[in-house]
């Protein structure tokens, strides 16, 4: 079996700041203590679980990033984060990516658990018709959680359906999916939409567009801005954008709730849409796709 190493196996070892560089016994290796030294470095990823690894005085530890688990490892002072593969040369093979794809597995029979006793298995089944290959990035969401201080929403205000939209002004592929919203709007009464406004950092005038729509007062005022914002993003028209947009306190504010509401959901992208249950599925929708999925959730 011949193995191929990409530039995932390149480790990336990254010193962490402590006060001794001796080996702690497998004991004192804790999740708890691990936690302390790495989730500050982690950027938002949480340490799930702490074992040994076939390496002497090397330990794998599990993280969660946006919803996704993946080894990394650390050594036995606690002093060093290695991020890449282990490669087992005399069987020729990762055992980064078999633990990797085990972790996978494992999530994903957890995920249909949960979905089943959410659900119901019926429901299920319908679901997995309406999204086919996209049914195994459904994440589930707790809709408790949704900051609804700052949403404003399209459609029937007494639709028994909401479907959340993280939607970013400056997003073509937003832009994309406004023009499928309302296409639903117009064929069915028994769902609306609710904006939550999430403009990624990368965008360079969505930000203070979505502060100057978040402190209109107007709610048909804060939906004229987002779709003058869509359209000038259609039509390419950059000065437009720039027009649009306006510095506000209180947008600034709504950003911080909706950027860690995100971070706590696994969202990564804009659009994301969360549908009722708390069924979270990343990425721009047709109509035809959106309507499938209501009718599965019924």
């Amino acid at each position: 079996m011949r193995v191929f190493i990409s530039l995932f196996v390149a480790i990336m070892v990254l010193v962490i700041p402590s006060f001794s560089s001796q080996c702690l016994s497998q004991k004192e290796i804790t999740v708890k203590k691990v936690k302390n030294v790495l989730e500050p470095v982690l950027g938002g990823a949480k340490v799930v679980s702490v074992r040994k690894s076939p390496v002497k005085d090397i330990f794998e530890v599990v993280i969660e990033a946006r919803g996704r688990k993946i080894p990394v490892y650390i050594d036995c002072s606690l002093n060093f984060l290695i991020t890449g593969e282990i490669i087992d040369l005399k069987a020729k093979k990762s055992i980064t990516r078999e633990r990797a794809r085990q972790l996978a597995k494992e999530q994903t029979e957890e995920k249909m658990a949960k979905l089943e006793k959410v659900l119901g298995k019926e429901k299920v089944e319908k679901l997995k018709k309406a999204l086919g290959e996209r049914f195994t990035d459904i994440k589930i969401v707790d809709l408790k959680k949704v900051p609804k201080k700052y949403l404003f929403a399209y459609g029937n205000p007494a639709a028994k359906m909401t479907v959340y939209v993280v939607t970013d002004p400056e997003c073509p592929f937003c832009a994309k999916f406004d023009t499928q919203m309302q296409e639903v709007l117009k064929s069915r009464n028994d769902v609306k939409f609710e904006v939550i406004l999430f403009p990624l950092p990368f965008h360079k005038y969505a930000q203070k567009i979505v502060q100057r729509i978040v402190c209109e007062k107007s709610i048909d005022k804060k939906k004229k801005i987002l779709e003058e914002s869509f359209k000038a993003v259609r039509n390419r028209d950059e000065k437009q954008l720039e027009k649009l947009g306006k510095e506000c306190e209180e947008g600034k504010k709504a950003i911080e709730k909706h950027f860690a509401f995100g971070s706590e959901a696994g969202i990564g992208g804009t659009p994301t849409l969360i549908f009722p249950y708390g069924i979270m599925i990343s990425g721009w929708m047709t109509a035809d796709q959106i309507n499938k999925v209501l009718d599965a959730l019924k």
